[in-house]
């Protein structure tokens, strides 16, 4: 995907998701490359009435553990944070297309591809989608709301479980989709 935005009208809409992935790749390398490298970790000596051939055991460098932490408190919701942008970035391709802005129809089929793969393999971008459906459907459900817009939003919803239910690989994948012969 970074290689479309470079060739792309730029968005700096998108350019947030990969600064967030990008801080938690540095930390991640940091403590398991570069830590270890610079300050090898010190061995723990053994307690008393341990085992001769017991296994040596290493303490790891308290910046190394802090980073971890780090890594470990903020991840999941740095990913709901990254999944909720990428759906954000959808609509604002889906807007530019919708005013034909120059070769905004390639990049949302690009894009639109991209999310799906990502809502297939991520958990945090499947929740965001929840989360978005139950807001809208929340908004939608008001009492003033006129049943034109009611009847858009199921539109809606049906065509992205169409869309769903037709670019699901693992159905196809596994058969699920052909049809199974008689013998």
């Amino acid at each position: 995907m970074a290689i479309v935005w470079l060739f792309m009208p730029q968005y700096p809409l998108a350019m947030l998701p990969y600064g967030i992935y990008s801080v938690f790749h540095v930390a991640t390398y940091t403590r398991a490359n570069l830590i270890p490298t610079v300050i090898p970790p010190s061995k723990v000596p053994a307690q008393a009435g341990a085992s001769p051939n017991a296994k040596v055991q290493y303490a790891q460098h308290p910046l190394s553990d802090a980073i971890g932490s780090f890594v470990k408190k903020y991840y999941d919701s740095s990913m709901s944070i990254v999944s909720g942008l990428e759906i954000v970035l959808w609509v604002r391709l889906l807007l530019g297309a919708i005013f034909f802005q120059r070769r905004s129809w390639i990049l949302l089929a690009v894009y639109t591809a991209f999310l799906r793969a990502r809502f297939a393999q991520s958990t945090h971008v499947q929740n965001s989608f929840a989360q978005f459906e139950a807001r809208v459907d929340n908004l939608i459900g008001a009492q003033g709301t006129p049943p034109a817009a009611r009847q858009v939003w199921d539109g809606v919803k049906s065509g992205a479980r169409q869309f769903h239910s037709a670019t699901d690989v693992n159905k196809y994948v596994n058969g699920a989709a052909a049809p199974k012969k008689a013998e």
